[in-house]
This record gives C-alpha cells, sequence and structure tokens, in this order.
C-alpha cells in the first residue's frame, strides 16, 4: 500500500558547520501546484536553484517555505563583499532626507542596512564543496522530517476517506435495491392518479401501461447507481496506491456528486431520498479532506 501525504506539515533541522549552526525550517500548506519559497542568507544565494531541486524531488504538490539561517559568522559572510557604491549612494541619499525633513540626528550604520543591495556574493569565489555538502545532507534531513509528518496526517485522512466511502457503499446498495422498485412505485401512482379521472371501464390498461412505462424509465436510477459503484471502486484503488493522488480522487468525486444529484431528480421514493441526501453529505466531507492530499 503506498503511502498518501496530506499537503500541510512542518519541520527543522540543524547541522554544525564551522563556527556555529546552520538551520533548516520548512513548512508546508496546501496549493493546487508545487510552490516553492526561499528565503536565504545571501551567502547561499548561489546554492538556490540546487535547493529547489532537492525539494522537487521529495515534494509533488503543496505550498512550502523553506527558510535556512546560519549562526556562522565566518559562513554567513563567506563570499560577501560591500558594494561601495550603493552604500555612498545610499548614504547621500539619507543625507538629502534628513536636511530636507529637518532631522538633527545623524545617519546611523543601522540604517544602512535596510538596503539589501549594500552588499554582493563574489560569484568568482569557487563554491565551497564542504558546505555544499553540509546543505544537501541538512535539507535532505529536513525533507524526510517533513514527510513523515506529511504522512502521518496522510494516513489519518486515508482512514477517514476508507470509512466514508464504505458509508457510501452501503447506502448505494440500498438505494440501488429500493431502486428497482421506484419504476413499480411510479407506475402504480400514475395509474391510481389516472383512474381517478377515467371511468374504469373505458380506460385501455394496455395502452395505460405502455405510456407510464415510458414515464417510469426516465425514473430510473440504475445506470447511476453502476456508474457511483464504478467511482468508488477507483476511489477505493486510489487509496491504496498512494500519493500523488489528490486532484484524481478529487475529479472523481465530482463526478459522484454528479450521479448522486441525477438519482435525486430521478427518485420518488422517500427511502432512496433520505440515502441520497446522506450520499451527497459525505462526499461533500470528502472533498474537503481532499483538499489537503498531495
Amino acid at each position: 500500500m503506498g503511502e498518501i501525504y496530506s499537503m500541510t506539515g512542518y519541520a527543522s533541522s540543524t547541522i554544525v558547520v564551522d563556527g556555529g549552526e546552520l538551520i533548516c525550517e520548512i513548512r508546508s500548506l496546501n496549493s493546487r501546484y508545487l510552490e516553492i519559497f526561499l528565503k536565504l542568507p545571501q551567502s547561499l544565494k548561489a546554492f538556490e536553484d540546487q535547493i529547489k531541486g532537492l525539494i522537487r524531488k521529495k515534494v509533488n504538490r503543496g505550498k512550502i517555505n523553506c527558510v535556512l539561517t546560519a549562526t556562522s559568522a565566518e559562513m554567513f559572510q563567506n563570499g560577501l563583499q560591500v558594494n561601495e557604491a550603493a552604500v555612498k549612494m545610499y548614504r547621500d541619499l539619507l543625507e538629502n532626507i534628513r536636511k530636507a525633513a529637518g532631522i538633527s540626528a545623524p545617519i546611523q550604520l543601522s540604517d544602512l542596512l535596510l538596503f539589501k543591495d549594500v552588499f554582493t556574493v563574489d560569484e568568482e569565489k569557487a563554491v565551497d564543496e564542504t558546505l555544499q555538502q553540509k546543505l544537501v545532507e541538512l535539507l535532505n534531513s529536513a525533507l524526510d522530517d517533513l514527510n513523515a509528518t506529511r504522512s502521518e496526517e496522510g494516513e489519518n485522512l486515508r482512514t477517514d476517506l476508507s470509512d466514508r466511502l464504505n458509508t457510501i457503499q452501503t447506502l448505494a446498495k440500498e438505494v440501488g435495491n429500493y431502486g428497482s422498485e421506484n419504476a413499480r412505485v411510479e407506475f402504480d401512482k400514475q395509474y391510481e392518479r389516472l383512474k381517478k379521472q377515467i371511468d374504469e371501464n373505458k380506460l385501455d390498461r394496455n395502452r395505460l401501461e405502455l405510456e407510464v412505462a415510458i414515464i417510469s424509465d426516465r425514473v430510473d436510477i440504475s445506470e447511476e447507481i453502476v456508474r457511483l459503484q464504478s467511482h468508488i471502486t477507483l476511489f477505493q484503488g486510489d487509496l491504496l496506491s498512494g500519493s500523488p493522488i489528490g486532484k484524481k480522487l478529487n475529479f472523481l468525486l465530482q463526478e459522484m456528486h454528479r450521479e448522486a444529484n441525477t438519482m435525486s431528480s430521478k427518485n420518488t421514493m422517500i427511502d432512496i431520498s433520505h440515502r441520497v441526501v446522506t450520499i451527497k453529505e459525505e462526499i461533500e466531507r470528502m472533498r474537503e479532506q481532499v483538499q489537503n492530499i498531495e
């Protein structure tokens, strides 16, 4: 049985590097597609594409927020240079603003640090292979932990969906049993109605049965029951196959809801109506749950 992953989860992992630690925090949320958002120290920007590639290998769908922070001063400053031209430009601009606003306080270093481009990365500096290896190790650890939490929640979703699917299947069988009587009930109802309007001695029973049979055919729900059972079987198989299945399960539930609506419009029996209403309620609850499956 394949694993099912929820699209929501959280994981944090830490690895020791020279002079400190490198910390990775990953949060995942629901999304129709795979969306990756990174927040990295400037010195790790060179690894951005590699980090996204590692995430894509282990996550198929969801909104992924990955934050990397470093406590190592050496690593944090690795490859960083002061952009002197930008510093002077911002200093002059701030000085002009200070004078125009009539502010007596001098410009502080913290004011300049608000501008990200006061630092640049030395692109010609060789990639630190040890740091790169540590980064891959850290990301894989965090992603494995994330998938463990997503898998645990996914199993809870699978159990809930399976229970609700069994309820729908039981109700569908009961509806199918009542459905075989639906046409006869409609026929008898139409016949009794006409008997009150027409002299029974002059009633052409054969002609009446033909016309009412046509009407009764409109309330036949046997085809809808067959299609609903087929969708249930496919849904059960997908639950066992594992992620990624969220989009397919959502499509199947749409088809199941369509069949339930058709049965509801054709039905003339109160026993069927109550069961179809419950089927539709269970489908709606399942649709809410499926939105969280990868």
